[in-house]
Order: C-alpha cells, then sequence, then structure tokens
C-alpha cells in the first residue's frame, strides 16, 4: 500500500466521520462543510433568515469566494439530504416562487430557472475572465424543509458554459427546528413612579412650565415645595399664585391619569379657619374661567377663592384644551378632577407638566390663619 493510498482512505474516513457529525450537530454544519467540501471555492456558506421548519418566504443567502479568473456563466445550487450519493430533495423544499434578491456576480442578465426538485440555476452570462472575489448571491421567496431539527445541503457549482463544464463548486448547509423554532415569552412588570416639585420663581429652570415663572399665562409670586402650597398674607385685590412640576414616568400601555380634589373638614371649602372658610373658585372643571376677584358681601360667602390650573392641553375629558388661555377651576371635595392625562405610555416614559394654584381674598374676608389640604392622585392604566 503506498502513501497516496494510505492518505486517501484517511481521507475518507475523516469525511465520513464529519459528514457523520453533521447529523447530529447541525449548528456545526456551516462551518465543517466549508472546510471538508470546498473544492477551489473558500469561505463557502449559506445562511438562512428563518430557521422554523416549513416557512414559507424565506431567504436563503449564500457567500463564497472564487479562486480562479475562468468566466462564469451559469451557477447551479442544488438542495439536497445528504452530500453523498444520488441527491436526495429534502422533504417540503420550494424554489419554484424564489426569487434572485441580490447579488454582485458581473454580467447578470440571463434568465434563472428555479426548479421543483429544489434546484436554484442562476444565467450569468458572461465567459471573459473575472477577478477572484467574494461573491454574494441571495434568494427569497423559498419554503424551508419541512422535517424539523434536520439538516440540509447546498450544492453550488459554478460553469464556464450553460451548464456543463464546471469551473468550482462547494457544499454548504444549514439546519431547520420545529414549525416555532425556539418559543420565546417574556413578561414585563409594571413601571410607575409619580414625582411632584414645587416651584421657585425667579429659579425656575426645571423647562416644564410653558414659561418660566409662570403658569398658563399667570405670573408666579409664591414658592411652592413638594408637600406645601404657601399662599402667604392674603391681601385684598392681590391674588397669590403658585405651581407644580408633575411628572409621570410609567410603561402603562393606555397612559395615565393626575387628578385634584381637597379634603372636607366639615365646611365645603378648601381653607378653613375654624368657622370661617375660603371658598372655591366659581369656574369649574368642564367649564374653567378666566380668574376674576371674589365680590361676594357677606363674609365667608365669595368673600375668598382658591383655584387651580393645569398647562396640560390634552386632557382625557371634556374639551381637551379648556384650561387654556389662562383659565382657572374650582375643585371639589368630592369628585376629582383631572389636571394631567395622557391615553397612552409616555414617549421614552417619562411625561412631566406644570399645574397651578391661586388664591385672593376681598375686604370683607375675615382674619385668620387658613388651612387645608390638596390631593393629588396619580393612576396608570395597564
Amino acid at each position: 500500500m503506498n502513501r497516496r493510498y494510505v492518505l486517501k482512505i484517511i481521507k475518507a474516513g475523516l469525511v465520513f466521520t464529519l459528514a457523520s457529525l453533521l447529523v447530529f450537530v447541525p449548528s456545526l454544519s456551516n462551518y465543517m462543510l466549508s472546510k471538508v467540501y470546498a473544492g477551489t471555492f473558500t469561505q463557502a456558506d449559506m445562511t438562512i433568515s428563518d430557521s422554523r421548519a416549513g416557512l414559507a418566504s424565506v431567504e436563503h443567502d449564500f457567500d463564497f469566494t472564487t479562486t480562479v479568473t475562468t468566466g462564469i456563466k451559469e451557477l447551479h445550487i442544488i438542495y439536497c439530504t445528504s452530500t453523498t450519493g444520488a441527491c436526495s430533495t429534502p422533504a417540503g423544499i420550494v424554489t419554484t416562487g424564489a426569487t434572485r434578491s441580490a447579488d454582485n456576480i458581473a454580467g447578470t442578465g440571463r434568465t434563472d430557472t428555479f426548479g421543483v426538485n429544489g434546484t436554484l440555476n442562476v444565467g450569468i452570462s458572461t465567459t471573459a475572465p473575472q477577478a477572484t472575489q467574494a461573491v454574494q448571491i441571495d434568494f427569497t421567496g423559498i419554503t424551508n424543509p419541512s422535517t424539523a431539527d434536520t439538516s440540509f445541503y447546498a450544492h453550488i457549482i459554478t460553469y464556464s458554459d450553460a451548464g456543463s463544464t464546471e469551473i468550482d463548486s462547494a457544499w454548504v448547509a444549514a439546519a431547520v427546528l420545529t414549525t416555532t423554532s425556539i418559543s420565546v415569552t417574556a413578561s414585563i412588570g409594571p413601571t410607575f413612579s409619580f414625582i411632584v416639585a414645587g416651584v421657585i420663581p425667579g429659579s425656575d429652570s426645571s423647562g416644564i412650565g410653558d414659561v418660566v415663572d409662570q403658569v398658563n399665562g399667570s405670573t408666579l409670586d409664591i414658592t411652592t415645595t413638594a408637600a406645601a402650597i404657601p399662599f402667604g398674607t392674603l391681601s385684598t385685590g392681590d391674588a397669590n399664585i403658585g405651581a407644580h412640576d408633575l411628572t409621570v414616568a410609567t410603561n402603562a400601555t393606555n397612559g395615565f391619569v393626575v387628578t385634584t380634589r381637597y379634603i372636607d373638614v366639615g365646611s365645603s371649602a378648601p381653607l378653613v379657619d375654624g368657622s370661617n372658610n375660603i371658598d372655591v373658585f366659581t369656574g369649574t372643571d368642564a367649564v374653567p374661567t378666566t380668574w376674576s376677584s371674589p365680590a361676594g358681601s357677606s363674609a365667608n360667602v365669595n368673600t375668598g377663592f382658591m383655584g387651580y390650573t393645569t398647562e396640560d392641553v390634552t386632557l382625557g375629558t371634556g374639551t381637551t384644551n379648556r384650561f387654556t388661555s389662562n383659565k382657572w377651576a374650582g375643585q371639589e371635595n368630592v369628585t376629582v378632577k383631572e389636571v394631567f392625562y395622557n391615553g397612552t405610555a409616555p414617549a421614552g416614559g417619562t411625561e412631566s407638566e406644570r399645574i397651578g394654584w391661586q388664591a385672593e381674598v376681598n375686604a370683607l374676608q375675615p382674619a385668620g390663619n387658613y388651612t387645608g389640604t390638596v390631593i393629588l392622585v396619580a393612576t396608570p392604566t395597564y
């Protein structure tokens, strides 16, 4: 037994071993086949856009590098279940509806013929020598083999004429999984945060308000904190105005709403001092109005007002931009009123808006230290 014969036996044995392995390890098939069966091609491979068995309209992309300069006139790609023996077409594969979607082969122009038996015959129509090159040729509209969890192979052959004189060839491979490939599920928990921030006139740098040191067109003259609206001393005919910046962060698909009301401590008024009270402003949530000074002629009856406004022009109920042009409303102590709304998840996950508060008295409002509590509630809808 001479050395050449021994090497041929060893090589044949190696090929058989690798081909056998490929049946059980399809993820290694592209690499191994390109090394063992590449012929004069180098770096040959096949990439499929979807690994689901039997799936239609899949893209199959082929890449290989030519090593000789012979002009290519035709290229065949033949799908087989094995790289040895007679070619058996993989069950379920359909190439008749394929379309050559991209290539970089010079001299294209002849008609492609895609056979029912798993063949892609590509007409290239050039016999002129061409430089060795990395070739890419892509096809769409192919139906994958229908047998789940199997490898399949493609034999790429180039010809210098109309399909009889072979130049180069290579075997490449891919694998299909189940009809669902790998089923992926995930759950995303709800996220939500609500931040109330005070506004300091003269240091208003949040960028949330439409105009610095203003709310809805009214100039701010009191400093608020996250937990307080200190109107300070109210003088006849001189309204005091403050604001809060609200920020909601959430992944709620159906958005959120922020509402307000005041806590009733027995007088049906937002601000009280014993038996004295400052009433809600006369504008309503449904029909807010321009601010008007209290004109009551009897103490504690419209001799003082407190109201609210919002810069949100896309509220979820009624006229969505009803608070524009510096409109104000009085709160209620039972029914909540919206001041900030979005019917979808905020862009970027976060949204902010400015709301305002105003209080004013006339000369008939009894002196005293008035207190009250405003409630803001943010509710996401998932």
